[in-house]
């Protein structure tokens, strides 16, 4: 490696290590902040955003974990999950601090660039899925690409689309009984218009062919919206249906994750089997 390249590259894990320990640090310290639903916090997302209180102990039970996972090393997978979750975070709470003409929109806009710029440099081992490692795409190549498998894989991606399009297009336009839903549910009105439009892009990039990193993102979203409506639901005393059915709905998000073909995967196709399994005659079977 040239000097100048070595150079670069220390700059860049200079950029990464910054980025990445003020994102964790801050994700870590606020996801126990909210656990405990300090007044500071409170004042906040309650009172200032209209947020519901119980909201913050669903935030702060991802965002510690989510905070160890990019420190640690490797987990290449599990970082794009929470790279999205993160910068949902901060694109979530900028737009509701916008929304309220609140010029400390700014921070978390701040925060998200952080997270960009952790994601954008990080080094090969912590963003390449190591060869031989289990991925979707190699679980397709396990179970055979047989009817079953593409029936299935095609039924729970229908189902996530349809969900997630019908949710958003009724977010979107505002329709009176998904608002009323919302605001029993305790979130402010306005919440619904900004789910609404991730809901749209979702399904958009979960039904496109290819896409694989944007699909990993798309479906990351996707999970968090479900199992983050269900733990509203079941915070706010809500039916067991609501509970039960945007758990499944979450459940087939991890389906059709699971089965996608290598298209649609963010790391490379899997060899073909002949060149995994030691002793078997490619002639065979071509």
């Amino acid at each position: 490696m040239t000097e100048p390249l070595r150079t670069a590259s220390r700059y860049r894990n200079i950029v990464y290590w910054i980025t990445t320990l003020i994102v964790a640090v801050e994700s870590a310290m606020g996801g126990v902040w909210d656990i405990a639903r300090l007044d500071i916090v409170r004042e906040v997302a309650v009172d200032q955003l209209g947020y519901p209180a119980y909201v913050l102990v669903i935030l702060g039970i991802a965002k510690i974990p989510g905070a160890f996972v990019l420190l640690a090393p490797g987990l290449p997978r599990l970082k794009e999950w929470v790279y999205a979750g993160v910068l949902f975070i901060y694109l979530g709470a900028a737009v509701s601090l916008a929304v309220q003409g609140e010029p400390a929109a700014v921070g978390p806009l701040g925060f998200a660039t952080m997270t960009c710029l952790s994601w954008a440099t990080r080094p090969q081992r912590r963003r390449v899925i190591a060869p031989g490692s289990w991925t979707p795409g190699r679980l397709r190549a396990r179970l055979g690409s047989g009817r079953a498998v593409t029936i299935v894989f095609w039924g729970a991606t229908g189902v996530v689309v349809a969900v997630l399009a019908s949710g958003g297009i009724a977010d979107l336009l505002g329709r009176d009984a998904t608002v009323a839903g919302m605001l029993e549910l305790g979130y402010p009105a306005y919440f619904v218009t900004m789910l609404g439009a991730w809901k749209i892009a979702g399904a958009v990039v979960i039904a496109l062919p290819g896409l694989g990193r944007c699909k990993e993102w798309a479906c990351a979203g996707a999970f968090y919206n479900f199992i983050g409506a269900s733990a509203s639901h079941f915070a706010a005393d809500s039916g067991v249906e609501h509970i039960l059915w945007t758990s499944v709905f979450a459940l087939c998000v991890l389906v059709a994750w699971a089965l996608r073909p290598a298209s649609r995967c963010l790391e490379p196709a899997p060899p073909p089997l002949s060149a995994t399994v030691p002793g078997v005659d490619t002639k065979l079977i071509r």
